[in-house]
């Protein structure tokens, strides 16, 4: 008796395994996972070059300043994270290529490549968008468990169940940026699958003009009829 193939095995599976675009894939949610980890880097990064910052600001005494370097500060993930993407992939380029992922292309040099500081520019974005979800399901469950924003400035270290609360706020944290890098997924998608439909259409269209041609050259050639022009012509 023949053996099924596991890889046919393994394939049919996989077909008949569905899997909803609008719910993250497995990747996006470690990618998620990763960036609120690398949070406590940018958090003590940002924090300790806001400390300096702002004594600077102090002595100077302009509110201009203090504009200027906050907008700075709220900015500062980018190149942090856009710089720490462009060291990891030098790593890999050098280390292990064969895992390197085409769109990176070859990493050299100190400052980072358009793909690093697309990843540090979106990765902003997830941080932002993932910190007001979390915010926004924080302020709506937290009167069902008798809190406020009040007793948890004052005085969280004596709220019950405290780390239940931060457990169900990362959740929402992660969750929120797993669903960001999901839809820009989805955009990349959509845009790749719309040029490919369209250069599979003009493809088709020159095969049939091509083909169009040669027909009309064999009836010039076999009935003598030189005016007949071709779609090229």
């Amino acid at each position: 008796m023949t053996q099924p193939n596991i890889q046919e095995v393994s394939k049919q599976k996989l077909q008949k395994f569905y899997w909803s675009l609008w719910f993250p894939y497995p990747s996006y949610w470690l990618k998620a996972l990763i960036l609120t980890l690398f949070l406590r880097v940018i958090i003590f990064v940002v924090n300790n070059t806001g400390k300096v910052g702002y004594r600077i600001v102090y002595f100077v005494n302009s509110p201009e300043l203090f504009f200027i370097f906050t907008i700075l500060l709220l900015l500062s993930p980018i190149p942090i994270i856009s710089f720490t993407h462009h060291c990891l992939h030098l790593l890999i380029g050098r280390f292990i290529p064969e895992i390197q992922a085409p769109e990176i292309g070859r990493t050299q040099g100190l400052l980072p490549g358009i793909m690093s500081w697309w990843e540090g520019l979106y990765a902003w974005l997830v941080i932002a968008i993932s910190t007001l979800i979390t915010a926004l399901f924080s302020t709506i469950l937290l009167p069902s468990i008798n809190l406020n924003y009040v007793r948890l400035i004052e005085d969280y270290t004596q709220i019950p169940n405290i780390n239940n609360i931060m457990l169900i706020s990362w959740f929402f944290y992660i969750s929120g940026g797993a669903i960001t890098y999901q839809i820009e997924y989805l955009v990349r998608h959509r845009i790749i699958s719309t040029y490919s439909g369209n250069k599979e259409i003009d493809r088709s269209k020159s095969t049939t003009d091509l083909k169009a041609d040669k027909e009309l050259n064999r009836l010039r050639g076999e009935m003598g009829l030189h005016k007949i022009k071709s779609n090229n012509e």
